[in-house]
């Protein structure tokens, strides 16, 4: 019964985590499908528009016949029947024909209106725009990603011009050519507005990617002090995604100016894709340890991270961008659905931190969804916020995932610091052990060397401790240890390190002490021990115990400085006077002078 409600806790856990993210992308298209319903036109009256996305207002056709002539495009959109877009971006798939655009200004003042147009797609290749007013092309823009960024038309990220529109009408007519992506959103904003809109997006990704490169570096500083992969690998994945998201918004190439060729930008975009979604999957399998419950999986995410990337380079070497390009979004599709996938098996197999890990998976997938749909002109809007939903879903994920690796660091340092706990402890006793005493005083008596203080020790036998073994058993025995080092923890003062010397023998430093008050305190514990009693025991059993105590301040380190040596003669001493202690009938107390 129990085994049955927890697997169907189990699922409702699953069935939660995967339907919310679903239920808000149904929401998000309800209200996609409640704009499209408005009517469009391709006139655009300013001032009154300030600013937006015009694929609504725009009309389009493909050139699938060969290269034609502005004057045939013109042409083509007064005679023939032409598509009219319906959402806020045009899509049109990846390394289709070039396709011409049209839609009007209208400026309804009797003043010139400053506008900023651009084309929000940063890796388009080529982009020609002609400004008509009354049948007269008064301006000609060339621009896009095969220019240098010196000779683009505004020294922008993406392709973008301004002009002062005078009263009346302006035809534009554009004409795009790209092998990537026809993906179009093309903005038009008052110079204001657009100057605004730059500042806002910078704080935007400032601090989006602030908090991704801060969380790389900490856990790339974790894996080069701790040695564990998933540290480095989720520093690394970090990292890839904010230089994949510089590329293909363009802000990198604001840095990259050089003309490197056409396709520059659209081959260092699909590989910083696959950079990020190679180190994330392996880290993923480092994070979750997939190889020991799902070996299948954990050999598929392997074999997909080296064959995928190896089928682009040999896109590369015969300059075949198109086949690179699906290999890519095939590889960032697997990253999403095996990342899921890792999850689910994890959680099957009881790992910990599986559910935080699926949430954070479900979470991006859902983000990175959005925004491939509002691209694509599909369902969802395209704007600010949906375009950005990856950067959010990533960023959400990567503080999900960093809380995991913050857990799994702390309950590592327990685990160590448990473990260097037990490594200096007597197990029996929970005394330190010889390990522990020595870490323990060590640096204590280093300053006392500094300072040349006085110190003393004090080695603890249990008389006739064979014989409490014979008689009662080494059971009996234990219990007696037990007792012993609970009384000389007890009669201890604070400040004094007592350990299990081993057997039968314990041994107590008492820093800041002479050698005359540690005979004081060595006889308060013999007494403490000769007070024990066994009530619970069958057979009468009493206890005494010996002590050799020996001090800095004895005749034979006179007018001799403290060394590291000294510690050792120390002991030596301690152990010859505990050896007269014994031979002069035991429990007592004595010192070599």
């Amino acid at each position: 019964m129990n085994s049955y409600s927890n697997k169907n806790n189990k699922t409702v856990c699953i069935e939660i985590l995967l339907y919310l993210p679903m239920m808000a992308l149904i929401g998000f298209i309800v209200l996609a499908l409640i704009f499209s319903l408005s009517a469009n036109a391709d006139t655009i009256d300013i001032p009154h528009f300030s600013e937006g996305s015009l694929g609504k207002h725009t009309q389009y056709f493909r050139e699938r016949e060969g290269k034609i002539s502005l004057a045939d495009a013109r042409q083509q959109f007064l005679k023939t029947p032409v598509s009219q877009g319906s959402s806020n971006s045009i899509s049109l798939g990846i390394d289709v024909d070039p396709v011409w655009m049209t839609f009007t200004i209208n400026n309804t003042s009797t003043v010139s209106e400053a506008y900023r147009l651009s084309v929000e797609t940063p890796w388009i290749d080529y982009i020609d725009t002609w400004l008509i007013k009354e049948g007269e092309v008064i301006q000609q823009i060339i621009g896009g990603d095969a220019y240098a960024f010196e000779q683009r038309p505004m020294q922008y990220r993406f392709y973008a011009f301004e002009h002062e529109f005078s009263p009346g009408g302006t035809q534009v007519i554009m004409r795009v050519d790209t092998k990537g992506p026809m993906a179009l959103p093309v903005q038009f904003s008052s110079v204001d507005k657009a100057i605004s809109r730059d500042i806002a997006n910078g704080y935007q990704y400032g601090a989006l990617y602030g908090i991704m490169i801060a969380l790389a570096l900490y856990n790339l500083v974790l894996f080069v002090f701790i040695r564990q992969r998933e540290y480095g690998l989720y520093g690394l994945y970090l990292l890839g995604f904010v230089l994949n998201s510089l590329s293909y918004t363009g802000q990198l190439h604001t840095i990259i100016t050089a003309d490197f060729g056409v396709y520059f930008q659209d081959w260092l975009d699909i590989f910083l894709m696959i950079t990020y979604s190679v180190a994330g999957l392996h880290f993923a399998r480092a994070l979750l340890k997939t190889k020991e419950y799902s070996p299948k999986l954990d050999r598929f995410v392997i074999r997909t991270t080296l064959y995928i990337p190896l089928g682009m380079l040999v896109g590369f070497v015969f300059n075949h961008l198109f086949f690179s390009m699906i290999l890519a979004f095939l590889l960032n599709t697997s990253f999403v659905l095996l990342f899921i996938a890792m999850g689910l098996k994890a959680l099957y197999a009881k790992k910990p931190f599986a559910i935080i890990f699926i949430f954070s998976s479900v979470t991006a997938a859902f983000c990175i969804t959005i925004s491939t749909l509002a691209v694509a002109g599909f369902l969802v809007p395209y704007n600010d916020y949906t375009f950005k939903a990856i950067e959010v879903g990533m960023a959400l994920e990567a503080i999900l995932l960093a809380s995991i690796l913050a857990r799994q660091f702390r309950i590592a340092q327990m685990d160590k610091l448990i473990a260097e706990k037990y490594a200096g402890t007597d197990p029996l006793t929970q005394l330190n052990n010889r390990r522990g005493f020595q870490e323990l005083t060590n640096p204590i008596w280093q300053n006392i060397i500094r300072e040349q203080r006085e110190a003393s020790i004090a080695i603890i036998d249990i008389d006739s401790f064979k014989n409490v073994n014979d008689t009662h058993g080494h059971n009996t025995g234990d219990v007696v240890l037990k007792k012993v080092a609970e009384t000389i923890a007890g009669t201890s003062r604070q400040g004094d390190i007592s350990a299990r010397w081993g057997g039968e023998e314990f041994i107590v430093f008492l820093p800041e002490t002479s050698q005359e008050h540690a005979l004081v305190q060595a006889e308060r514990i013999r007494k403490a021990i000769d007070a024990i009693e066994f009530n619970d025991m069958k057979n009468a059993l009493s206890l005494t115990a010996s002590i050799g105590v020996s001090g800095t301040v004895t005749s034979q380190f006179n007018d001799v400085p403290l060394s590291t040596k000294t510690f050792d003669k120390m002991l030596k001493s301690a152990d010859r006077a505990l050896y007269i202690a014994k031979k002069n009938g035991k429990n007592q107390v004595k010192s070599v002078i």
